[in-house]
């Protein structure tokens, strides 16, 4: 089951595992042509502001391509925006909406949106987390992707992990039977997966931050940094290497 978030076979395997819960985050996107922000080209800047998370990439022709993640914690009827419902708001208010979210920024978000087309813009919709999922496998079925774990767009490892999930996967149906494969798969991935989710959450949290929060956070995260945001302290994900001609072996309960 390689069907995604929504997987329709993960409610065959186990009918009352848990569905996907809402970040209080909306994502929304887009690319401005010849913006010439900076000159620091394939480097992506992310930034807190005061009412939204945005980041943005200068390329080398001078376009610049953005993302913001809007706290918005209900929609009409005290659910999540679905993407249709954020879609059929007009691309024009989107922007006058983030505009009037980052104007008092001090980052180039006033300046990237300000040239920012309504025909450009990309509607991602409302951002989901699927943490834990109980059961991974069932007889002759397994999931594999974001329908086994779902990190979240904070992450940056959304891809990534369906990657490393189908190579491991296929590495362990190579060299044992499949009732073995499944659960030496779910052994090797269950706990990388579900760290990087759990870091995912503290991110979305950060995000998603209210008044109090917010200069909590912003007090706390220069500190913080300096401590954490070091490439030897994210190793273990960013570094993480998966030798293929290795045999699988079977591992204990």
């Amino acid at each position: 089951g390689a069907d995604g978030i929504e997987s329709a076979v993960r409610a065959v395997i186990d009918p009352a595992s848990p569905g996907p819960r809402y970040t209080g985050l909306l994502g929304l996107a887009g690319l401005v042509p010849d913006a010439r922000i900076g000159s620091d080209h394939g480097v992506f800047h992310m930034s807190y502001g005061r009412r939204a998370f945005f980041a943005h990439l200068g390329l080398e022709n001078g376009d610049v391509g953005w993302f913001v993640n809007l706290p918005q914690r209900e929609a009409p009827g005290g659910r999540p925006m679905t993407m249709a419902e954020a879609q059929a708001v007009d691309p024009g208010e989107w922007l006058r909406i983030l505009r009037e979210v980052c104007a008092a920024d001090r980052t180039p978000a006033p300046r990237i949106l300000a040239r920012m087309r309504p025909e450009d813009l990309v509607v991602i919709g409302s951002m989901h987390i699927l943490p834990a999922v109980p059961v991974w496998s069932r007889g002759r079925i397994v999931l594999v992707g974001d329908a086994s774990a779902v990190p979240s767009n904070s992450s940056g490892q959304g891809a990534s992990q369906a990657i490393e999930g189908a190579v491991q996967l296929a590495r362990c149906l190579r060299d044992l039977p499949y009732p073995e494969a499944f659960r030496v798969y779910e052994q090797i991935r269950r706990p990388r997966v579900e760290r990087i989710i759990k870091m995912a959450q503290r991110t979305n949290d950060d995000k998603a931050a209210g008044p109090v929060a917010r200069v909590l956070r912003d007090l706390v995260m220069p500190f913080a940094m300096k401590a954490v945001a070091k490439p030897s302290r994210m190793a273990w994900q960013n570094e993480y290497r998966i030798d293929w001609d290795a045999p699988v072996a079977l591992a204990s309960s």
